[in-house]
């Protein structure tokens, strides 16, 4: 009887683990199903992950006992004549079941088929996913409040929070997530995204409109589409094929371009990857696809100290009985600060005060979390500037990288990529 019970438990967690899988395997990414809300039979992909856990333990529980409760008479050995038989089956069936778990346990460590086809199966279905439902603009998008959001896209915090307010989208609270304010309101994260925005994407501004004719007279051959001069954050986890599309450039056009410049590319790699692949600053790839002159930096000297003015003549005057000397009171406009003049010492007026070291930059809270692009801004450093010294250390970045994708891709900690840019 129990070991009837443990056996059903394995057959139906069998099925259930066989369903999760297969709703995972087909699905969107986790960020992806958060952000558009994918569901599958009503249920989300959290639920199915939860039901792929809960299925697989017990379906590990349930095999357990059930082997360990029918191995001794699976293995019994029979008596009499069909014993020499009996056992040469068995050494059969042994050595048969550990070449074939040998055999497929090597393949899908060497991403050989079946398992590594699978895989290549999976990475393309969630690709599609993401092209059909649209990705977040941040990872973990769904989790921050409006107001981070906001922050972190560079978009104006409080006409964020405005433009919710006229769509009528209702915030439990100051501290709600964009996951909350979706269910709160029946909405998509995304869709709250795109309502917070107002319509303009921060990641991929529209292209210009081409001026319309009044009327019907010749006219110059409209110029041809062009980039935007500043790249907007997040451009660079964009395909090249997407940015030509979104622009109205030729793809081929711009491979040959960028080709000319001594730039390798494809249509289907992004533009961080190829900055990657030719060992340069995305703004210097960016800058190459728009046809403008690369960005050098120049380098930064000393300015020239001024030529000393030569001090008037002073006129003899006849000596004069000893006097105890003056101290001069401080000017007035003195900066503050200024040490006091030392008895005994005339000081002269207009005398230029060393000016006191600046305060180094103490490392902010949520530091990994914050982009290279707000951290400059943030603290009146020059983003190019800072991707040049990152460049010259050999780390390739992006203004709108967060400093915990910096410090994981170069083996650094946040506060170490910190001093690379403010030393």
């Amino acid at each position: 009887m129990l070991r009837r019970i443990f056996w059903l438990l394995f057959a139906f967690s069998l099925a259930g683990m066989a369903a999760s899988s297969l709703a995972l395997f087909a699905g969107p990414s986790t960020e992806v199903a958060l952000w558009s809300d994918w569901s599958f039979l009503g249920l989300s992909r959290p639920r199915w992950e939860a039901l792929h856990y809960g299925m697989g333990l017990l379906l590990t529980l349930s095999g357990l006992i059930s082997l360990f409760t029918g191995a001794s008479r699976m293995m019994a050995l029979p008596t009499g004549d069909a014993e020499d038989r009996y056992g040469a089956q068995t050494a059969k069936a042994w050595l048969t079941a550990i070449v074939i778990f040998v055999v497929l346990l090597l393949a899908s460590v060497l991403m050989l088929p079946p398992g590594g086809t699978l895989v290549h199966m999976a990475s393309g279905l969630k690709s599609w996913h993401a092209k059909s439902f649209g990705e977040p603009p941040l990872a973990g998008a769904a989790s921050m409040t409006p107001t981070e959001l906001a922050k972190r896209l560079s978009l104006d915090p409080a006409k964020a929070l405005t433009n919710l307010a006229a769509h009528n989208v209702k915030l439990s609270s100051p501290d709600a997530t964009i996951t909350e304010i979706a269910r709160q309101n029946g909405l998509a994260p995304a869709a709250v995204y795109e309502t917070l925005r107002g319509g303009k994407d921060p990641r991929l501004p529209a292209a210009p409109a081409a001026p319309v004719a009044e009327a019907p007279k010749p006219q110059a051959a409209p110029a041809p589409p062009q980039l935007p001069a500043d790249p907007p954050p997040g451009l660079g986890r964009l395909k090249l094929a997407d940015v030509c599309e979104q622009y109205g450039l030729n793809l081929n056009g711009a491979v040959d371009k960028l080709a000319k410049s001594g730039i390798k590319a494809s249509g289907d790699m992004t533009l961080r990857q190829i900055a990657q692949s030719n060992l340069m600053l995305p703004i210097e790839v960016y800058d190459a696809l728009r046809g403008a002159p690369a960005q050098t930096q120049a380098p930064v000297s000393a300015p020239a100290a001024p030529a000393p003015v030569p001090a008037p003549p002073v006129p003899a005057t006849p000596a004069l009985p000893a006097t105890p000397p003056v101290v001069e009171q401080p000017q007035p406009g003195t900066a503050p600060g200024a040490p006091a003049p030392v008895p005994g010492q005339v000081t002269q007026p207009g005398t230029p005060q060393a000016p006191a070291p600046a305060a180094p930059i103490v490392a902010p809270e949520g530091l990994e979390r914050m982009t290279l692009a707000a951290f400059c801004r943030d603290h009146t450093i020059d983003t190019a500037q800072a991707l040049a010294k990152l460049k010259a250390k050999g780390i390739v970045a992006f203004s709108d990288m967060t400093f915990r994708e910096l410090a994981v891709e170069n083996n650094l900690t946040a506060q170490q990529v910190m001093d690379l840019i403010v030393k």
